[in-house]
């Protein structure tokens, strides 16, 4: 008897205490609206001064626009305001072209599964980094035996043309010759030799640094050749060998900066 009124006085307090306890109730979920982002509508006049600030057409393709920004913003470098102003008229374009599209005016146009108004912007070297590179290659600075050679060879016999005059003619035929050499190896590994000081290999010759080399050597030897007609001319009664040394020693000299500096193997790499 005592444990039926125990457990009718225990069952009701409990079930009264689980039916009021917030962890039993069922928790229901509410589903958000899902808000979708209104399209920002810009004024034709608006776009249309973008359109004029870039100096396009309103149908310009995105690689004008592009292009067009990026020419535009490397013009105007130096001012702020105006680069600030061009980028601003070419988000202005590309957002009203980005509207079109999410309103169905505007039929975007593919190239492989990328529109071609989603693809990143084509990033351009400057000019004065393609210019660096290009320096890099072409220009070694040379070793003090190295200068040491070339100013004795193409320095020393032009110097001795003063000295000799008769000799101009054939200094300035060698001189010739071994700037043009100085140049086309200039930044190449030596040659193997054997114990005797023989070359123990021969290299094939290689059309485009040859042809730079000759160029270099033919714009050399005709500015000398003008400036010694100058120089001479300008003298009264000057002696008839004057003329040939002084040819002999502006091309000599003029041959030593290619054969010390420029390296034409690698121009073409």
């Amino acid at each position: 008897m005592r444990a039926c009124l125990l457990a009718a006085l225990v069952v009701p307090v409990h079930n009264y205490l689980v039916a009021q306890s917030p962890l039993a109730r069922p928790v229901v979920l509410r589903r958000l609206p899902v808000r979708t982002p209104a399209l920002v509508s810009m004024s034709e006049e608006d776009v249309a001064n973008a359109f004029r600030q870039l100096g396009l057409p309103d149908d310009a393709t995105y690689d004008e626009i592009m292009d067009t920004s990026i020419e535009l913003e490397e013009k105007y470098g130096d001012d702020t305001a105006r680069v600030a102003a061009i980028q601003q008229a070419k988000q202005t374009v590309l957002d009203e072209r980005l509207r079109q599209r999410m309103a169905g005016t505007l039929q975007a146009q593919y190239e492989g599964q990328l529109s071609v108004d989603d693809r990143p912007p084509e990033k351009r070297t400057p000019i004065l980094e393609i210019l660096n590179a290009f320096r890099k290659k072409t220009i070694i600075m040379p070793s003090p035996k190295y200068a040491l050679n070339v100013f004795v060879l193409l320095g020393g016999l032009s110097l001795a043309t003063w000295v000799a005059p008769s000799t101009a003619g054939t200094i300035m035929l060698i001189n010739t010759m071994s700037g043009m050499g100085f140049v086309y190896n200039r930044g190449e590994a030596d040659v193997a030799r054997d114990d005797f000081g023989n070359v123990g290999e021969i290299r094939p010759l290689k059309p485009k640094p040859f042809a730079v080399t000759v160029a270099m050597t033919a714009a050399i030897w005709i500015a000398g050749y003008i400036k010694a007609k100058q120089i001479v001319g300008a003298l009264a009664n000057p002696p008839r060998s004057l003329e040939l040394v002084v040819r002999t020693t502006l091309i000599s000299f003029g041959l030593i900066i290619p054969a010390l500096f420029v390296r034409v193997h690698d121009i073409f790499d």
